[in-house]
């Protein structure tokens, strides 16, 4: 397989990962503005809401190491595969690989 359709294939995938991310984005914003307006949510909102902060607060986690850190693009890989093997998520929800 040639580079070019290595790096096609991945910038495709990023992409539609970073649209479910968006769309996961959204669908909390609804359950909040739908918390501050009747003051409950359901236990099923209540878990989205949930694993969306968590998603948030690991791309805040992951993207301010490449601002601060000379050499971060390649510490971050090592890291995430890392905590990987000892059953740790560092990645979004969205950018997980579903395997069967």
């Amino acid at each position: 397989m040639k580079i070019e359709a290595i790096i096609e294939e991945h910038a495709h995938r990023f992409l539609q990962d970073a649209k479910t991310e968006y769309k996961g984005e959204k669908a909390a914003g609804i359950i909040i503005q739908k918390y501050i307006k009747e003051g409950k949510i359901s236990d099923e909102e209540e878990m989205i809401l949930k694993t969306q902060l968590m998603d948030s607060l690991k791309i805040v986690g992951i993207g301010v190491p490449f601002v601060l850190i000379p050499g971060a693009s390649i510490l971050m890989p090592i890291l995430i595969k890392v905590a990987a093997k000892y059953r740790i998520e560092l990645m979004p929800s969205a950018f997980i690989n579903k395997k069967p």
